[in-house]
Protein backbone atom coordinates (compact mmCIF):
# COMPACT_ATOMS: atom_id res chain seq x y z
CA UNK A 1 0.00 0.00 0.00
CA UNK A 2 1.44 3.55 -0.76
CA UNK A 3 1.36 6.10 1.72
CA UNK A 4 -1.42 8.41 -0.32
CA UNK A 5 -3.72 5.31 -0.09
CA UNK A 6 -3.73 5.02 3.66
CA UNK A 7 -4.61 8.98 3.90
CA UNK A 8 -7.79 8.04 1.91
CA UNK A 9 -8.86 5.40 4.39
CA UNK A 10 -13.22 5.10 4.00
CA UNK A 11 -13.22 2.73 6.67
CA UNK A 12 -14.85 2.96 10.22
CA UNK A 13 -12.57 4.30 13.02
CA UNK A 14 -12.58 5.91 16.52
CA UNK A 15 -9.56 7.31 17.87
CA UNK A 16 -10.40 8.16 21.49
CA UNK A 17 -7.86 10.32 23.21
CA UNK A 18 -7.35 12.24 27.06
CA UNK A 19 -5.56 14.49 29.10
CA UNK A 20 -3.69 14.71 32.50
CA UNK A 21 -0.87 14.16 33.35
CA UNK A 22 2.16 16.14 33.58
CA UNK A 23 3.87 14.88 36.66
CA UNK A 24 2.10 17.70 38.92
CA UNK A 25 -0.42 15.89 41.16
CA UNK A 26 0.54 15.50 44.57
CA UNK A 27 -0.91 12.10 46.65
CA UNK A 28 -1.28 14.63 49.44
CA UNK A 29 -2.97 17.36 47.71
CA UNK A 30 -5.51 16.06 44.83
CA UNK A 31 -8.79 15.81 45.78
CA UNK A 32 -11.73 12.94 44.65
CA UNK A 33 -13.13 15.76 42.07
CA UNK A 34 -9.75 15.76 40.65
CA UNK A 35 -9.33 11.98 40.35
CA UNK A 36 -12.94 11.54 39.11
CA UNK A 37 -11.96 14.17 36.21
CA UNK A 38 -8.90 12.02 35.30
CA UNK A 39 -10.53 8.94 35.44
CA UNK A 40 -13.69 10.21 33.45
CA UNK A 41 -11.71 11.49 30.90
CA UNK A 42 -8.85 8.94 30.43
CA UNK A 43 -11.46 5.70 31.23
CA UNK A 44 -14.87 5.96 30.99
CA UNK A 45 -14.92 8.27 27.80
CA UNK A 46 -13.49 6.02 25.52
CA UNK A 47 -15.37 2.86 27.36
CA UNK A 48 -18.83 4.99 26.42
CA UNK A 49 -17.15 6.06 22.66
CA UNK A 50 -16.84 2.33 22.26
CA UNK A 51 -20.45 2.16 23.46
CA UNK A 52 -21.98 4.41 20.94
CA UNK A 53 -19.78 3.47 17.90
CA UNK A 54 -19.69 -0.28 18.00
CA UNK A 55 -23.31 -0.75 16.73
CA UNK A 56 -22.06 1.38 13.79
CA UNK A 57 -18.74 -1.16 13.03
CA UNK A 58 -20.91 -4.29 13.96
CA UNK A 59 -23.44 -3.51 11.37
CA UNK A 60 -20.64 -2.76 8.92
CA UNK A 61 -18.65 -5.58 9.76
CA UNK A 62 -15.40 -4.53 10.78
CA UNK A 63 -14.35 -1.47 12.61
CA UNK A 64 -10.83 -0.08 14.28
CA UNK A 65 -10.87 2.08 17.71
CA UNK A 66 -7.57 3.36 18.56
CA UNK A 67 -7.21 4.77 22.05
CA UNK A 68 -4.52 7.03 22.72
CA UNK A 69 -2.87 5.65 26.23
CA UNK A 70 0.82 7.06 27.50
CA UNK A 71 4.21 5.53 28.23
CA UNK A 72 2.95 6.72 31.83
CA UNK A 73 1.16 3.60 32.20
CA UNK A 74 3.71 1.52 32.40
CA UNK A 75 6.80 3.81 34.05
CA UNK A 76 7.23 4.71 38.03
CA UNK A 77 7.49 8.66 38.40
CA UNK A 78 6.73 10.52 40.96
CA UNK A 79 3.92 13.08 40.86
CA UNK A 80 1.68 11.08 38.33
CA UNK A 81 0.26 8.75 39.82
CA UNK A 82 -3.67 9.40 39.32
CA UNK A 83 -3.16 9.91 35.38
CA UNK A 84 -0.69 6.74 35.16
CA UNK A 85 -3.32 4.42 36.64
CA UNK A 86 -5.92 6.08 34.34
CA UNK A 87 -3.70 4.98 31.21
CA UNK A 88 -2.93 1.64 32.43
CA UNK A 89 -6.42 0.69 32.92
CA UNK A 90 -6.74 2.26 29.35
CA UNK A 91 -4.60 -0.07 28.25
CA UNK A 92 -6.36 -2.77 29.83
CA UNK A 93 -9.50 -2.27 28.97
CA UNK A 94 -8.83 -2.16 25.49
CA UNK A 95 -7.14 -5.57 25.48
CA UNK A 96 -10.31 -7.22 27.70
CA UNK A 97 -12.53 -5.59 25.10
CA UNK A 98 -10.58 -6.84 21.79
CA UNK A 99 -12.48 -10.31 23.27
CA UNK A 100 -16.11 -8.51 23.41
CA UNK A 101 -15.47 -7.16 19.86
CA UNK A 102 -13.17 -8.94 17.80
CA UNK A 103 -16.57 -11.50 16.85
CA UNK A 104 -18.05 -8.12 15.46
CA UNK A 105 -14.89 -7.42 13.26
CA UNK A 106 -14.00 -5.04 15.39
CA UNK A 107 -10.31 -4.15 16.28
CA UNK A 108 -9.24 -2.27 19.44
CA UNK A 109 -5.80 -1.35 19.74
CA UNK A 110 -3.71 1.46 22.24
CA UNK A 111 -1.12 3.89 21.22
CA UNK A 112 1.16 4.95 24.31
CA UNK A 113 3.29 8.18 23.07
CA UNK A 114 6.56 8.60 24.74
CA UNK A 115 7.61 12.18 24.96
CA UNK A 116 6.40 14.10 22.19
CA UNK A 117 6.55 17.34 21.24
CA UNK A 118 3.18 19.27 22.25
CA UNK A 119 2.27 22.22 24.15
CA UNK A 120 1.62 19.92 27.08
CA UNK A 121 4.81 18.70 27.10
CA UNK A 122 6.75 22.60 26.71
CA UNK A 123 5.04 23.10 29.85
CA UNK A 124 7.10 20.77 31.84
CA UNK A 125 10.06 20.19 29.86
CA UNK A 126 13.18 21.64 30.78
CA UNK A 127 16.85 21.74 29.27
CA UNK A 128 17.64 19.45 31.99
CA UNK A 129 14.50 17.53 32.04
CA UNK A 130 15.10 16.78 28.03
CA UNK A 131 18.68 16.32 28.47
CA UNK A 132 17.86 12.96 31.11
CA UNK A 133 14.83 11.89 28.91
CA UNK A 134 17.49 11.59 25.83
CA UNK A 135 19.90 9.89 27.68
CA UNK A 136 17.59 7.04 28.47
CA UNK A 137 16.00 7.09 24.52
CA UNK A 138 18.56 4.86 21.69
CA UNK A 139 16.77 7.52 18.65
CA UNK A 140 18.17 10.51 20.28
CA UNK A 141 15.33 12.34 20.12
CA UNK A 142 11.98 13.51 21.31
CA UNK A 143 8.82 12.83 19.33
CA UNK A 144 6.93 14.49 16.85
CA UNK A 145 2.99 14.52 16.41
CA UNK A 146 3.57 12.56 13.51
CA UNK A 147 4.94 9.93 15.15
CA UNK A 148 2.22 8.90 16.83
CA UNK A 149 -0.03 10.05 13.98
CA UNK A 150 1.89 7.35 11.58
CA UNK A 151 0.69 4.76 14.50
CA UNK A 152 -2.32 5.28 14.61
CA UNK A 153 -2.67 5.14 10.85
CA UNK A 154 -0.93 1.76 11.40
CA UNK A 155 -3.82 0.65 13.57
CA UNK A 156 -7.11 1.95 11.83
CA UNK A 157 -5.51 0.93 8.13
CA UNK A 158 -6.25 -2.50 6.47
CA UNK A 159 -2.12 -3.43 7.60
CA UNK A 160 -2.95 -4.24 11.03
CA UNK A 161 -6.41 -6.60 10.13
CA UNK A 162 -5.25 -9.44 12.45
CA UNK A 163 -3.88 -6.95 15.74
CA UNK A 164 -5.96 -5.95 17.99
CA UNK A 165 -6.35 -5.56 22.13
CA UNK A 166 -2.16 -4.34 21.68
CA UNK A 167 -0.86 -1.48 23.10
CA UNK A 168 2.18 0.00 20.95
CA UNK A 169 4.40 2.04 23.04
CA UNK A 170 5.89 4.84 20.40
CA UNK A 171 9.03 6.18 22.39
CA UNK A 172 12.06 6.43 20.71
CA UNK A 173 12.89 2.30 22.06
CA UNK A 174 13.37 4.38 25.44
CA UNK A 175 12.01 5.26 28.72
CA UNK A 176 11.13 9.06 29.15
CA UNK A 177 9.57 10.05 32.64
CA UNK A 178 9.80 13.64 34.43
CA UNK A 179 11.66 13.43 37.25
Amino acid sequence: MRPQELLDLTGMVAIVTGGGGGGTESPFRIDRAYVERIYSMNVFAPWRLCQLTTPHMEKAGYGSIVNISSMSSINHSPGIAIYASTKAALNHMSANLAHDFGPMGIRINCVGPGATRTAALAGVMTPEIEARMLSHTPIHRLGEVSDIAQAVLFFASPMSPWISGQTLMVNGGGVQTLD
